[in-house]
């Protein structure tokens, strides 16, 4: 269950008290892989709301692989199961290029993707997302 605070303050001030700076030298590059696109679009006002800018937005593993040929990223959020397939192709491709990702999943085995991914971190669906950027960039690199 999601904890709301209501406050006159904007949303972004009371996100920058986590630790995550929002000024411009901080700014992050993020890619969401999410099939969902609700969550997909909350997830990509908040990654803003914070400071930081959403590179892209993918909704199936085709879209992920080609989207990871030529852009430049700074971290990514992904879902687990993309319509029934695994995302593991493209957190392979981001382990290779020394990317930092974290699991977002509603569905996945916790234990299976820490056997594949050691050194990743798996959230639950939901989990806030200043949470999972605060993980991501604070998280060793998944080698």
């Amino acid at each position: 269950m999601e904890r709301r605070i209501e406050s006159d303050r904007p949303v972004s001030e009371g996100l920058s008290t986590l630790g995550l700076k929002q000024d411009s030298e901080q700014e992050m590059r993020i890619l969401v892989v999410e099939d969902e696109a609700l969550i997909a679009l909350q997830l990509e006002m908040e990654i803003e709301d914070i400071g930081h800018t959403v590179a892209g937005t993918c909704m199936n593993l085709p879209e992920c692989l080609l989207f990871l040929e030529d852009s430049e990223i700074d971290g990514a959020i992904l879902d687990v199961d993309l319509r029934g397939v695994d995302v593991f192709p493209a957190a392979e491709k981001l382990r290779q290029k020394n990317i930092p990702f974290v699991f977002h999943t509603g569905h996945g085995d916790k234990r299976q993707i820490e056997e594949r991914f050691p050194c990743s971190t798996v959230f639950k669906k939901p989990t806030s997302t200043e949470i999972m950027l605060k993980q991501l960039f604070a998280a060793p690199l998944h080698i």
